[in-house]
């Protein structure tokens, strides 16, 4: 049945509960994974659309984009491995996705989706701090949140920080400092990055033919792994082995923008 007041059925959700030992995922796992990013994925879509259709704008494409590997990090938390509690993100306009986990998570009704971006309603276009609905940071604009997140780790040692992060933000001088600290302090900082070649000045491979988000990240002194993010078996192994390496961590994954959606 679809919540009231809201027109996607998400019944069908279960949250996954992850080992973050486990080197692969069974395939019962597997399913209910796929499964969950499809239904998370609608209801994504759905939200931001209506938003799209009152003229307030809606930017699908980024918070469609990072379900699964978000999705992945939800269930190693909730199968109790040491990462901070909150993922953050570094693209602010992908909220769609934390508002989605508001929801998901019980703090909201699915129903309060459809004010995405109103005025007075609490679902701001980029996330701001709530803890009533579960939002544990304020990202600022683009490439904010790494020097925060280092601030987190050097708090909390034992625990991994994960932020999602982009090839956009990934250019900006904050994150080249954060990288360095991170490196030089081996903060437990992962870094999980949605390297789709797009940003509001068109695609980088274009007009910045030299930049790479993997070699960047390997200068400043990360570990890193690449790939193809909607492989989803090499997506979970590369964000698990992540995870369990001590230190900084960078995990580059290439897609298309909202795979699958023609358009």
């Amino acid at each position: 049945m679809a919540d009231s007041g809201f027109p996607i059925d998400t019944s069908g959700y279960v949250p996954l509960k992850l080992d973050v030992n486990a080197r692969e995922l069974s395939q019962e796992q597997f399913d209910q994974w796929l499964k969950t990013i499809d239904i998370m994925r609608d209801v994504i879509v759905c939200c931001t659309a209506i938003s799209a259709g009152r003229g307030l704008a809606g930017h699908t494409g980024g918070a469609f984009d990072v379900v699964p590997e978000a999705l992945l990090i939800d269930g190693f938390i909730r199968g109790g491995a040491p990462i901070y509690p909150y993922l953050l993100d570094e693209a602010g306009h992908r909220v769609a996705l934390q508002y989605a986990f508001s929801a998901f998570n019980g703090h909201i009704p699915f129903s309060d989706l459809t004010d995405y971006r109103m005025a007075g309603k609490g679902l701001y276009g980029h996330p701001e701090i709530d803890v009533e609905r579960g939002i544990g940071f304020a990202s600022g604009r683009l490439g904010h949140i790494w020097p925060f997140a280092n601030g987190i780790a050097m708090a909390h040692p034992h625990l991994s920080v994960v932020v999602l992060g982009s090839d956009g933000a990934q250019m900006e001088g904050n994150d080249a400092e954060a990288a360095r600290l991170a490196v030089a302090r081996k903060l437990n900082v992962k870094l999980l990055i949605d390297d789709n070649n797009v940003t509001i000045a068109g695609h980088p491979s274009e007009y910045l033919p030299g930049f790479s988000v993997e070699a960047t990240l390997a200068g400043h002194g990360l570990a890193v792994n690449s790939g193809q993010a909607e492989e989803f078996r090499d997506l979970y192994a590369r964000v698990q082995n992540a995870l369990i390496q001590p230190g900084p961590f960078g995990v580059v994954n290439r897609r298309v923008m909202a795979p699958g959606v023609k358009g």
